[in-house]
């Protein structure tokens, strides 16, 4: 047939039809709006999240409220004063606000756990690709260093080295932590590396050139993004535990600083007399690390690499 006789269809008369445009428009989503759409589906992880977020504003400016504003007053009202609109948590045995000082010690808990937490997720993914992609005897040096540091007590050598060197500011509980936070982090991302290393893209980014630093940083990296992200996420609520029991036992945080764990420890002389002093710390290192781990959880499944669904 003649070309010129074949029939011209106009753009304006054809249309998709309506289950397979709906189909397409789906798969135009971005790949950050689709781990969003899952995180959001998983209800209990959404819950956690949302804690999270409100923890963190009321810490942030809840203390900056006229009534709230000084955590260590002393005598502001009368000593173990119950529960009211002025005081929602009471007071404890100076007659300080321990809803102000619940909210501050919150603010310096989580403040030690996230900066803790991404100094220890630095250090364990640089050692972890370092391993990871070189191997050899890079790889079993920094290994059994690893392995080193896992087999040590972590309690006793923290309140060993707290005793020693830490000052009680919040600073050097933050490094004390760190330093010897990253093992997990090192390990998983050594293994992340030494099963991405040999794919496809990273042998042709290699055969065209790329070197040792770009095929680590920016081939291998961004796709062990995933295990890390979750890890870090699992790592804050790890790091607000091993804060409230070092500043519970005096090796953390120093007093008249507030943190929870060090309220826990104020509090424990008078438990009989106002349970709440003791209760509302424990019930926020509760609620926070359970929310932490229900994230962690949502944005590995997210992550999945292996959830075809769009």
């Amino acid at each position: 047939m003649d070309t010129s006789e074949q029939v011209q269809i106009p753009e304006e008369d054809f249309e998709l039809p309506q289950e397979m445009t709906a189909e397409l428009t789906q798969q135009r989503r971005s790949q950050g709006r689709i781990i969003f759409d899952r995180f959001v589906r998983n209800r209990v992880a959404t819950i956690g999240a949302v804690f999270l977020i409100i923890l963190v504003i009321c810490c942030l400016f809840i203390p900056l409220i006229p009534g709230h504003d000084s955590p260590n007053a002393v005598g502001q009202t009368t000593p173990f004063a119950g529960v009211s609109w002025q005081y929602p948590f009471g007071a404890d045995n100076l007659g300080r606000d321990t809803f102000a000082r619940a909210m501050i010690g919150g603010r310096i808990s989580l403040l030690v756990a996230l900066s803790s937490m991404l100094i220890s997720i630095l250090l364990g993914t640089l050692i972890g690709a370092l391993a990871g992609y070189y191997g050899g005897w890079i790889d079993n040096i920094l290994m059994r260093l690893t392995d080193t540091i896992l087999t040590i007590p972590l309690y006793l050598l923290l309140f060993v080295l707290s005793a020693t060197f830490a000052d009680g500011t919040p600073t050097s509980v933050i490094f004390l932590i760190a330093i010897f936070g990253w093992t997990t982090s090192a390990r998983l991302v050594r293994g992340e590396f030494l099963a991405l290393k040999q794919r496809e893209f990273v042998q042709a980014a290699a055969t065209i050139g790329a070197r040792g630093s770009r095929l680590m940083f920016y081939h291998i990296l961004p796709n062990a993004a995933g295990p890390i992200i979750v890890n870090a996420t699992l790592l804050v609520g790890s790091n607000i535990i091993l804060e409230s029991v070092l500043s519970f036992f005096g090796f953390g945080v120093s007093i008249p600083i507030a943190s929870w764990g060090s309220m826990i420890n104020q509090g424990r002389d008078y438990f009989d007399s106002s349970p709440l002093l003791i209760l509302i710390p424990g019930i926020l290192i509760f609620l926070t690390v359970l929310s932490c781990n229900l994230v962690g959880d949502g944005l590995r499944d997210a992550l999945d690499p292996h959830m075809t669904e769009r």
